[in-house]
C-alpha cells in the first residue's frame, strides 16, 4: 500500500509535510483536497493552507551478499 504525503504551508510560510501509510491506490485530489482542508479547519497544526500531494509506493529488493 502507498503512503500518502500531504505538504502544508504553515502560518509562517514554511512546507510542512504530513504523511500517512497505507493509503488507498484509488484516493482522488477531490478527496484528498477535501481532507487536507479538513485538517486545516480543525486547527490541530499550524498549517494555513494545502500546498500539494502525492502517493509515495517503496519497492525493496533484497541483495545476495557472497559467501566468506
Amino acid at each position: 500500500m502507498p503512503r500518502l504525503e500531504m505538504n502544508f504551508i504553515n502560518s509562517e510560510g514554511s512546507r510542512t509535510r504530513l504523511s500517512m501509510n497505507d493509503a488507498r491506490e484509488d484516493l482522488t485530489g477531490n478527496e484528498v483536497k477535501s481532507a487536507m482542508e479538513t485538517i486545516i479547519d480543525q486547527n490541530v497544526f499550524d498549517f494555513a493552507q494545502a500546498h500539494s500531494a502525492r502517493l509515495v509506493r517503496t519497492t525493496y529488493e533484497d541483495i545476495e551478499l557472497p559467501a566468506e
